[in-house]
């Protein structure tokens, strides 16, 4: 704990280069203050008892990138045709000093601003002038950084000007020269970034994250503010700012559990935390529209989602768990910040100097929090709704409703994600993403946790149900043919690892319950419902096994195409079966942990879990599926589908035969009557997948796929044999039990 006359205890290297614009949004006010008077005044203000020697220093660098600087510089001077700004602005128009194309950069601690010159001296009136000199060039002009209007505003100084021919090379041109002082330099000096609406900003943030300080000591704090010489690196425009906060006098409470009051403002806060991450992504993501920072903004999102999830595995308490949340908020958009100024260069006007509120503020809640607990900083639900109207004006409490519903706009974030952009995914708003495998056999797994005595038929159904899955993920996202089989067994072993293939157990009260960890994982595939918030309908994750089935399977070839591969990850040792071990590692802890599998530096946590999944993935590859019946009580073991088939594909991925089957033929001649009886196996909603199930379930030629037309949809009934009796057709039966097939006269069909 820091007492009132230590210097802080923290100071991580992200602490010294993520505070960035701290200052820059809000502490610049008292610029103007920056002298040793200052000190004096603020310490008399302070009245006889106070010691400064008790505040806490912070040390603050604030960085402005040139991008801006030019950009604002361009705004506000040169507003003539293409950029371009006259600065003799003779009324005549006989004279006229033209600059063009500026260039704002850094040099020798000072800001230089390049430009084209385009010159012409005359005499005369207007439409009757004499031309004396021309001329073509470059000119630049060297200025001071300065703090300008009480430092409420940035401006430079001027200090020197020169010409330069069009090769760069520095000339001597009196008459030019005379005129380029005498202008150029009074242009220069009106520039000005005005920081007024990021001070208001901040000064009305702060009151809200430090609620034990009073309004004198809040005043305090911006009266104590020091400004050093400002300097232009090679980087950026950037100064040294200390200011000074009161600890609080009060001694802090000892760590002890929450009360109810305080856990459910504990939760709500959490809760705003995360819906605030989410706003400000949708927000961003819809302000570019380069692919490469929307994917950005999606990573730290769902990174920042896993973490959240750890981060409340732990009981909370009033002190230390606590501020395990704050940290995962304060890292969150440190993540996020430098995402958020690329954004911002790319809008127009003075939307990058509103962003800058944003990140500011944050940025001034990390600085408080390497202070330590004796400040009292308080990411309240006040602040957080600050700093979503910050991002998105008065609309921004609204929007930090936490919803288990799907959203459509982290859906489609998460979509445009993929590099296949030619693949419309519009059908999938009825929040079926997948067709369902079967039709018969869902209904009885939508309902199931199997017994030990059940497993030889509950598991092949759900193989069957994670096939459907899988081809629907791989032709969905066009994975690669040399990495479809991995995928399989990716998704089978995921399976096995998280659920032991149940999505369904039984309660202490015997209710049916969906499969659910202490984490928030639920169902077949354990989907995080906290990670997943928005992008899938949770409720749906709970009772639907089919959609959280398709859930995972989606997550899974994600990670395997934009992680695991992109990154090479089966170019280390162990070759291609390690894309599957590094899918896995991502699944199970966040995109950070791409390479967890394989590093000496993984938790021991991690280290047992990417070990057990490793284990089970080459059981699954040596085509022993069932053994996953052993975590469930059984000893069942080889695949659990028998043969999955190699129908050939045509260009539409339809499976094609130069012959009818036994029992086409059979319905296709007159042998067969509206009194017939067949047995009819399930019914699906493509064609595609009832091929898929007849291959998958090594029904051979006996087994046909017919269409069903209703007024709005088509359906695929998979029928087999047919039969002249309803006896003949339950002799047939028996063999197929684990099917679950359907007596049926064809005129029902």
């Amino acid at each position: 704990m820091t007492t009132a006359t230590e210097r802080p205890p923290r100071r991580s290297p992200r602490y010294w280069t993520r505070i960035a614009l701290l200052v820059a949004a809000g502490l610049l006010s008292e610029w103007a203050r920056a002298n040793a008077d200052a000190t004096t005044a603020a310490d008399a203000s302070l009245g006889e008892d106070h010691e400064p020697s008790s505040s806490l220093r912070v040390a603050v660098p604030l960085q402005i990138d040139y991008p801006l600087l030019e950009r604002l510089l361009v705004t506000q001077l040169f507003t003539g045709p293409e950029q371009s700004r006259d600065v003799l602005e003779d009324p005549s128009s006989c004279s006229q000093v033209v600059l063009s194309e500026p260039n704002v950069s850094p040099s020798d601690s000072k800001i230089d601003l390049l430009a084209d010159v385009n010159a012409r001296i005359g005499f005369g009136s207007t439409g009757n002038c004499a031309t004396m000199l021309t001329w073509k060039g470059r000119i630049g002009i060297s200025g001071i950084p300065e703090a300008r209007s009480d430092g409420t505003a940035l401006g430079f100084s001027p200090e020197r000007v020169w010409l330069m021919n069009p090769a760069g090379q520095t000339v001597n041109n009196p008459q030019i020269q005379a005129l380029a002082e005498s202008s150029v330099r009074g242009i220069f000096e009106r520039f000005t970034v005005d920081l007024k609406p990021q001070i208001q900003s901040i000064e009305e943030f702060l009151p809200d994250v430090l609620p034990d300080h009073s309004k004198d000591q809040i005043e305090t704090l911006l009266s104590t503010l020091r400004v050093g010489e400002l300097r232009a690196t090679e980087q950026v425009l950037s100064a040294e700012i200390t200011f000074e906060v009161d600890p609080l006098s009060t001694a802090l409470e000892p760590e002890r559990a929450l009360s109810e009051d305080e856990l459910a403002a504990w939760e709500e806060r959490w809760q705003l935390m995360d819906s605030l991450l989410v706003l400000t992504v949708k927000h961003y993501a819809a302000a570019t529209q380069l692919q490469e920072l929307r994917d950005a903004l999606l990573e730290v999102l769902i990174e920042s989602r896993y973490r959240l999830r750890d981060a409340l595995s732990v009981e909370p308490s009033t002190d230390e768990e606590q501020d395990l949340v704050r940290d995962w908020f304060l890292q969150s958009w440190q993540s996020l910040a430098p995402i958020l100024q690329r954004i911002g260069l790319d809008q127009p006007g003075q939307e990058h100097l509103l962003l800058i509120s944003v990140i500011a503020a944050t940025d001034a809640l990390e600085a408080l929090d390497q202070l330590g607990p004796s400040v009292g900083l308080d990411i309240s639900a006040s602040g957080l709704r600050r700093l979503a109207r910050m991002i998105n004006g008065s609309a921004g409490d609204d929007l930090l409703n936490y919803s288990d519903a799907l959203d459509p706009e982290l859906r489609q974030l998460f979509e445009d994600s993929f590099e296949s952009t030619d693949i419309s995914f519009d059908w999938r708003w009825d929040l079926s993403f997948f067709p369902k495998a079967f039709a018969a056999s869902d209904d009885r797994l939508n309902s199931w946790a199997p017994k030990r005595q059940e497993l030889a038929e509950y598991l092949p159904l759900v193989a069957v149900l994670l096939e459907e899955s899988i081809d629907n993920a791989i032709a969905s996202r066009k994975l690669d043919s040399a990495y479809q089989e991995l995928f399989r067994r990716l998704v089978y072993t995921t399976a096995w690892q998280e659920s032991c293939w149940r999505h369904y157990t039984v309660s202490k009260d015997q209710k049916l319950v969906p499969l659910r960890s202490g984490t928030g994982d639920v169902g077949l595939m354990q989907i995080n419902e906290r990670v997943w918030r928005g992008f899938y309908d949770q409720q749906r994750l709970r009772w639907d096994i089919a959609y959280n089935s398709d859930a995972g399977a989606e997550v899974l070839i994600d990670y395997l195409m934009k992680y695991a591969i992109r990154k090479g990850e089966h170019k280390q040792n162990g070759g291609v079966s390690n894309l599957a071990r590094s899918s896995y590692s991502t699944y199970n802890g966040g995109p950070s942990k791409v390479a967890r599998y394989r590093s000496s530096k993984a938790s021991t946590y991690g280290k047992k879990v990417d070990t057990a999944f490793w284990t089970k993935y080459q059981q699954v590859a040596a085509g022993n599926e069932l053994a996953v019946s052993t975590c469930l009580g059984g000893d069942l073991s080889g695949p659990a589908i028998v043969s999955r088939g190699k129908s050939s594909r045509n260009k539409q991925g339809t499976s094609q035969s130069s012959t009818h089957s036994p029992t086409q033929s059979l319905i296709q001649s007159s042998v067969v009557t509206p009194q017939s009886f067949t047995l009819q196996l399930g019914v699906f909603s493509t064609l595609e997948a009832a091929r898929s199930f007849v291959t998958q379930q090594s029904l051979g030629e006996d087994a046909v796929v017919r269409q069903r037309r209703t007024v709005d949809t088509s359906q695929y009934l998979v029928v087999y044999g047919v039969y002249k009796t309803r006896e003949e057709a339950e002799t047939a039966r028996k063999n197929l039990t684990r099917l679950q097939p359907w007596i049926r006269q064809f005129s029902d069909i």
